[in-house]
C-alpha cells in the first residue's frame, strides 16, 4: 500500500547556523567595537584639546623653604588664591583611596564614563523625582575644571553630554594616574584653596603626609559643596558626610572624636618670612623668563636671617637719635656663592619698610677704596710705597679738595696705614693716579652694574664712595679678596655645592693676599680707628667700614676666608645720620655675624693665603725705602723678592752736623708748613706753585669784607727766600715753607713766584668773578 504524505507534514530543516559561525560572528562584532573603541581613541587621542594643555601649565603656588627645610612662604597666585602641586608618589595612598571611594569607585575600571553609575543615578532620580545623584566620574569632574561650566546657565543634558564628551577626550590624552594627579591638585576647596595641599594647609594647618584619617575624610566631602561641608564651618554636617564615606573605606569615629580631630584653635596663617629675599627670588625668575619650581629650597637660614634682623632693629633702637631708622644685613658662602642671610630690613616697619635695603643703591662710602688699592698694585705700586696724607688739590677748572674724615692730615703713610686706616687723600691721589675711566672697568668687572649709569657724570670722589652702589654688589665685589681675586656667581638654591661656571680672575692671587694682610692688620688701623675691639677676632677676619658723604650711610663689610658679610644702616627717607655714630655700629652686627658662622663652622676661618712673589722685610717706617742704619724707625713690608736684589736704600734721612736731619719730598711742604714745629727738616726740589692751580676759578662776595677775601697761595721748592708778584707787582718776599695769602681781585690775576737765588720762577692765572 502505498502511502502519500502531505507537504505540511515535511520536518523543516534547522536554519540555526552551526556553533563555530556563531562563535565567528560574535568574534567579528567584538573586534568590530574593539577596533570602533581603538579608532575613537586615537582620533580623540590626535584632536587638539587646547583648553587641557593650557590647564596642565596653569600656574601653581610655590613652596619655598630655608635650608634646613622650615617653611618660609606659600606664594599666592591672582587675588590670593593659593594651589600647590603634589606629584601623585607625594600624595599620600590613603588620600587617594578616600577620595575615589568618596567620588568615583570605579575610576580606574571605566573610560571617563561610568555606565553602572549613569544607569543607577537616572533610576535613583526618577525614584525621588529630583537629582539625588549625577553620576560624574572624576574625569568629568575634571573636565569641568578644564572646561567651566558658564554659571550664567542651567545644567542640561546637552552640557553633561559635553562634559562626558571632554572626559572621554581627556582620558584618550591621559592616563589615569596623571588624570587623577590634575584631578586632585587643582579641586576647589573654597577659602581661596585649591588642590587637596592647599586645602591641608588652610584648613587643617599640615601639609597632606601630616593629615589624621579624620581630616582626610573632613576633605574628601567638602568639593561636593565647599560652603555646605567646610569642616571649621558646619563640623556636625561634614561629620555624617565623611561617616557615610567611612561605610566604604572602614573609617568611623564617635561625634565627640571627630570634633576634636577636626578642630583648629584658630585659622591658619599663611608665613610670611624673609619677605624681601623671597621677592628677589620671584623676581629673578621672571627676569630669567621661567617658571618657578611647585617647590624651591633656598640656601638661606631662616634663623641666622632674622637673627641678624633682630641684631640690626636693635641697634637701631639704641641710635634712634641718631637718626637711624632703617638697615639690612647680607652673607655669602665666599667657596659656592650661595646666600647665607637676607635680611632686607624690617618689611613691617613703616611704608618704607619694604624697600629692601640689600637691592637699594645708596653711597658706600670708604668701602670702596681696597678695590683702588688693589689696581694699584696691579699697576705698578709696591705695598712699601709712600702716599702723601696732606692738603692736595685735584683738577683746575674744578677743584677738588678732599678732606680726611678727622679734618687731620699724616703727611707721608705707608700704603697699609693709609688703607687700614681708610684716609681720604691717598684715595683720590691713587684714583687720580689710575685714571677714573679705568677704574670704572675694574669696577664693572667686580659686578657693580649700579655704577655704570654714572658712568658720565663722576668723578675723583668715587674714591671716597660717591657713587651708589647696593649691598648686594658691595658684598660680592668684597669677596674678592678672600677668593683669590675672583667674584662668586651668587646663588639663592640650597642645592648649589661649587661653581658651575670657572670664575674670572680680576685681580692677582697675591694682590688680594696683600690686601687681606693690610686690613688685618690692628696696627696700622689704629691711626684711624684706635684700637676697637669690634675688629679684634679671635679667629683671622678682614673688616672694611664706610659712611657716605652727607652721613645717610653707614656701611661695614668683613670676611673670612670661607663668608663675606654685609650691613648697612640708614635712612630710606635720607635723613642725615647724626655724624658721632660712626660705622662701628653696623660693625658691630657683621662681627656677631660672623662669630655665629664661624662657631658653626670653623673650618670657614683658616688663614688668609701669604703673596708668593712676596716677602716681608725690613722698610724704613717714614720713607718705605730700605732702612738705612740713621733710620730712626723700622718696621715690616712686602717687597717683590726682585726687587729685594736692588734695594733702594732710604734717602730721607741723612746726618747734619751730628744730627739726623730728615730731608722730606717738596711735596709735603705745604703740610709741614701749618704744623708748629718743623723740626730739623730741609726742603729740596724745583719751583713748583701746589695752590691754586692754573686756570682755577674763584667768587668774589661783595657781602664779606675786602681785607677777609683772601687766596692762600702754597709753594715748594729750595732756596732760604721767595718773593711773590701779583699782576707783575711785588706783593711779599717770605722764607720756607713758601706761603703767602693774597686779597682776591676781580678779573685774571696772575700770580708769579721767583726765587732770587736760583732766579726760577713759576707763574699761574686764576679768574675772579
Amino acid at each position: 500500500m502505498v502511502v502519500c504524505l502531505s507537504s505540511a507534514n515535511k520536518r523543516l530543516p534547522n536554519k540555526r547556523p552551526p556553533l563555530p559561525v556563531l562563535r565567528r560572528r560574535v568574534f567579528v562584532f567584538a573586534l568590530t567595537v574593539v577596533v570602533a573603541w581603538l579608532f575613537l581613541k586615537l582620533l580623540l587621542w590626535a584632536l587638539p584639546f587646547p583648553q587641557l594643555k593650557d590647564f596642565e601649565q596653569r600656574p601653581y603656588s610655590t613652596r619655598i623653604y630655608d635650608k634646613n627645610g622650615e617653611l618660609l612662604q606659600v606664594l599666592p597666585l591672582e587675588e590670593g588664591l593659593r594651589r600647590e602641586w603634589y606629584s601623585l608618589q607625594e600624595i599620600p595612598p590613603r588620600i587617594v583611596e578616600v577620595f575615589i571611594a568618596a567620588e568615583d569607585e570605579h575610576f580606574y575600571r571605566h573610560g571617563g564614563i561610568d555606565l553602572q553609575a549613569v544607569v543607577r543615578a537616572f533610576f535613583q532620580n526618577v525614584s525621588e523625582k529630583k537629582t539625588v545623584s549625577g553620576a560624574s566620574t572624576i574625569t568629568m569632574q575634571l573636565a569641568r575644571l578644564v572646561v567651566p561650566r558658564n554659571p550664567e546657565k542651567d545644567v542640561t543634558v546637552a552640557v553633561k553630554i559635553k562634559e562626558a564628551w571632554n572626559a572621554l577626550r581627556i582620558e584618550a590624552k591621559l592616563d589615569k594616574d596623571k588624570i587623577l594627579e590634575l584631578y586632585l591638585n587643582n579641586l576647589p576647596f573654597g577659602l581661596q584653596a585649591e588642590g587637596i595641599g592647599s586645602a591641608a594647609r588652610t584648613f587643617f594647618g599640615v601639609p597632606p603626609s601630616e593629615l589624621s584619617d579624620a581630616q582626610v575624610h573632613a576633605l574628601a566631602v567638602i568639593p561636593r559643596r565647599p560652603a555646605k561641608y567646610n569642616p571649621l564651618q558646619n563640623p556636625l554636617v561634614s561629620y555624617e558626610a565623611a561617616i557615610d564615606i567611612g561605610k566604604q573605606t572602614g573609617f568611623y569615629v564617635e561625634q565627640e572624636q571627630w570634633l576634636d580631630q577636626i578642630a583648629m584653635k584658630s585659622r591658619y596663617v599663611y608665613p610670611m618670612r624673609l619677605p624681601h629675599f623671597v621677592l628677589y627670588v620671584h623676581n629673578q625668575y621672571r627676569l630669567a623668563k621661567k617658571i618657578m619650581p611647585p617647590e624651591l629650597k633656598l640656601s638661606v637660614s631662616a634663623a641666622l636671617t632674622e637673627s641678624a634682623e633682630n641684631y640690626v632693629n636693635t641697634q637701631l633702637d639704641l641710635h634712634q637719635q641718631a637718626r637711624l631708622s632703617h638697615g639690612a644685613a647680607l652673607a655669602i658662602d665666599n667657596v659656592t656663592g650661595q646666600i647665607l642671610l637676607w635680611s632686607g630690613g624690617n618689611f613691617e616697619n613703616d611704608n618704607s619698610g619694604q624697600i629692601d635695603g640689600v637691592t637699594v643703591r645708596n653711597q658706600s662710602g670708604s668701602t670702596m677704596k681696597p678695590f683702588i688699592y688693589a689696581m694699584a698694585l696691579e699697576n705698578g705700586f709696591s705695598p712699601s710705597d709712600v702716599l702723601a696724607d696732606v692738603p692736595m688739590d685735584f683738577g683746575s677748572g674744578q677743584v677738588y679738595v678732599p678732606l680726611n674724615f678727622n679734618n687731620q692730615y699724616n703727611g707721608p703713610v705707608l700704603m697699609r696705614t693709609a688703607l687700614a686706616s681708610s684716609l681720604n687723600i691717598p684715595a683720590v691721589y691713587l684714583l687720580y693716579r689710575l685714571g677714573v675711566d679705568n677704574y670704572m672697568d675694574f669696577l664693572e668687572k667686580l659686578g657693580f652694574d649700579s655704577l655704570q649709569k654714572e658712568r658720565e657724570r663722576t668723578g675723583l670722589s668715587l674714591a671716597l664712595g660717591s657713587g651708589e652702589v647696593t649691598l648686594l654688589e658691595l658684598v660680592r665685589a668684597f669677596s674678592v679678596f678672600a677668593r683669590g681675586g675672583t667674584v662668586p656667581q651668587l646663588s639663592f638654591e640650597a642645592d648649589s655645592k661649587e661653581q658651575k661656571i670657572q670664575a674670572e680672575q680680576i685681580f692677582k692671587k697675591d694682590t688680594t693676599a696683600i690686601i687681606c694682610d693690610f686690613l688685618c692688620d690692628r696696627r696700622a688701623r689704629s691711626l684711624g680707628f684706635g684700637f676697637a675691639q669690634v675688629f679684634n677676632t679671635p679667629y683671622p677676619a678682614i673688616f672694611k667700614t664706610g659712611t657716605s658723604n652727607q652721613f645717610q650711610n653707614i656701611i661695614a663689610l668683613g670676611s673670612t676666608s670661607r663668608y663675606t658679610v654685609g650691613v648697612w644702616m640708614g635712612s630710606h627717607t635720607g635723613e642725615t645720620v647724626v655724624q658721632e655714630t660712626g660705622s662701628s655700629i653696623p660693625a658691630g652686627v657683621v662681627r656677631k655675624i660672623l662669630d655665629y658662622l664661624v662657631q658653626e663652622n670653623p673650618s670657614g676661618a683658616e688663614h688668609f693665603s701669604l703673596p708668593q712673589d712676596y716677602a716681608k722685610t725690613d722698610v724704613c717706617a717714614l720713607s718705605g725705602m730700605m732702612p738705612s742704619a740713621i733710620c730712626p724707625a723700622v718696621t715690616q713690608e712686602f717687597v717683590a723678592i726682585m726687587r729685594r736684589q736692588k734695594p733702594a736704600v732710604c734717602n730721607w734721612h741723612c746726618m747734619e752736623n751730628g744730627s739726623i736731619r730728615v730731608s722730606y719730598p717738596q711735596e709735603y711742604q705745604r703740610w709741614l708748613g701749618e704744623r708748629n714745629n718743623v723740626g730739623n727738616l730741609f726742603f729740596e726740589g724745583t719751583l713748583e706753585i701746589l695752590y691754586p692751580k692754573d686756570g682755577a676759578v674763584f667768587v668774589y662776595d661783595a657781602s664779606i669784607p675786602n681785607q677777609a677775601q683772601k687766596i692762600r697761595l702754597d709753594c715748594t721748592g729750595s732756596g732760604e727766600l721767595a718773593e711773590l708778584y701779583v699782576n707783575g707787582e711785588f706783593f711779599q718776599a717770605t722764607t720756607q715753607p713758601f706761603m703767602w695769602f693774597v686779597p682776591l681781585q676781580k678779573g685774571k690775576m696772575n700770580l708769579t713766584v721767583l726765587v732770587p737765588s736760583t732766579q726760577e720762577h713759576k707763574s699761574v692765572t686764576i679768574q675772579v668773578n
